[in-house]
């Protein structure tokens, strides 16, 4: 539940510095509700496209902002530097830098985007689809620029291919003001989940005729790549290849002297 309104608002977004001004529009009044509403904007923390305009909305009418910034970015100057605080992931992916902005937030709005911000939101909604997170998800759907996805979560909620109502997995906003609503409606007092939007993970323990299956998935988890291995294969191959030329050759000498 969110304490005396105030969220911690994850906010997905383009990076492209080509970005459409209707789009940067959205984003920088995005950035000021939130400011206005005292809430937390924690995104990507770049300086340019969507996140660029979520954080000048922001930072311009006194809001917070964490930005979550891959290292790599780092080295460009990519980053926003009026940010509040900026968490730097690392890796050699963006398995990181996804969890750390969703960690500790009350809700997801995602503004228009690429395949990156496509990718955040989708992983997003899979999550609550499964159980793995309970937070209300919404896009602000500018210009009809997120109809295509609901048309897909329609149709996937017409042949049976997900678990719930398509309209609970992923709310579409017409603007700022009305995701900002819907999520303060749908977090306060634990809304969202009472409304049955996500899966309840129930662990279950394993009865005798299953229980040789956790065995062989623990075995297969817990195994470790070595990278002698192959070398040390690679070595023996080579020595007998090499063993069995030597009597090749060595019978062949011996068939010559002989004539």
């Amino acid at each position: 539940a969110v304490s005396e309104g105030k969220m911690r608002v994850c906010v997905y977004g383009s990076s492209s510095s080509n970005t459409s001004a209707k789009f940067m529009e959205a984003s920088e009044e995005l950035g000021k509700q939130l400011a206005l509403g005292g809430h937390v904007c924690v995104n990507g923390g770049g300086k340019t496209g969507c996140m660029g305009g979520v954080n000048e909305g922001c930072k311009k009418h006194g809001g917070k902002i964490v930005g979550v910034i891959h290292e790599m970015f780092l080295v460009d100057k990519e980053e926003f530097t009026g940010a509040d605080e900026m968490l730097v992931a690392t890796g050699d992916g963006l398995a990181e830098r996804k969890q750390l902005l969703v960690s500790g937030c009350d809700c997801i709005i995602a503004l228009p985007g690429g395949v990156g911000t496509w990718d955040e939101l989708w992983e997003a909604v899979a999550e609550l689809s499964l159980g793995f997170n309970q937070i209300p998800i919404c896009v602000v759907n500018v210009d009809g620029y997120y109809d295509s996805f609901r048309s897909m979560l329609q149709r996937a909620e017409k042949e049976k291919l997900i678990y719930q109502k398509s309209e609970l997995l992923l709310h579409f906003a017409p603007d700022a003001a009305d995701a900002i609503e819907w999520c303060e409606k749908m977090s306060k007092d634990n809304q969202f989940v009472a409304k049955g939007a996500a899966r309840k993970l129930e662990k279950r323990e394993p009865d005798s005729k299953s229980a040789a299956a956790p065995t062989a998935k623990k075995s297969a988890l817990s195994y470790k790549y070595n990278p002698y291995l192959g070398a040390r294969r690679g070595f023996l191959a080579g020595l007998l290849t090499g063993v069995a030329v030597g009597v090749v050759v060595a019978k062949t000498m011996s068939a010559r002297s002989a004539r």
